[in-house]
């Protein structure tokens, strides 16, 4: 008898334990990572031009809205560097800048839906006892590849790719949407330095 109440006693106790430390791990949380980060990546451009024209290429994936028009933010980060004394942007028939950039950008995202449907069950299905420890992932992927030229013959292609991850616990899904935003603007930037830290 003496047997069995210690190994209660021991069973309620490790329940204790667990059902604390579960609580002061927190239920709210989020993080993003951004590969590269673009803190880690240079602004100065390795190479100044005269003039740049940019002339964007059509994607071959759909737009994802959230990360807005790509080819702007590109020409913007141009700008905002001194890549180029002179950008031409959109480019006319009348422009003849030095070297001419022909963009193609994409964004896609995995919402990893059926992944966070079943976390969503199974937090619910616990009575949200295991709410602190699920997380929900949310990736972006953005990519370009641009063609570079002078006077008709392409010097060079580049490819870039930034992922961004955003990671929420449960009662943190509300911010999904700020944090999204937030991650796409970051993910573009380190894109954008990637590409014209390439260009020669």
């Amino acid at each position: 008898m003496c047997h069995f109440i210690q190994v209660n006693h021991m069973k309620l106790r490790a329940i204790g334990v667990l059902l604390l430390s579960l609580l002061t791990i927190g239920c709210t949380g989020t993080q993003t990572t951004i590969k590269p980060d673009p803190l880690t990546l240079s602004t100065q451009s390795p190479k100044k031009f005269e003039s740049v024209g940019l002339k964007a290429r059509t994607s071959e994936y759909p737009p994802l809205a959230p990360a807005g028009n790509l080819t702007d933010g590109f020409a913007s980060t141009l700008e905002e560097t001194g890549f180029a004394k002179k950008l031409y942007y959109p480019l006319r028939g009348e422009d003849k800048p030095e070297i001419l950039l022909e963009p193609q950008f994409s964004a896609r995202a995995d919402l990893h839906s059926g992944a966070n449907f079943a976390k969503a069950f199974f937090t619910g299905f616990t009575l949200f006892l295991l709410e602190p420890v699920i997380w929900f992932d949310y990736d972006y992927t953005v990519e370009g590849n641009v063609i570079v030229s002078r006077n008709g013959e392409r010097l060079q292609t580049i490819n870039a790719r930034s992922d961004a991850t955003i990671s929420a616990k449960w009662l943190s899904l509300s911010e999904i949407s700020r944090l999204e935003a937030e991650a796409l603007m970051k993910a573009k930037r380190s894109l954008y330095l990637q590409l014209m830290r390439d260009i020669h």
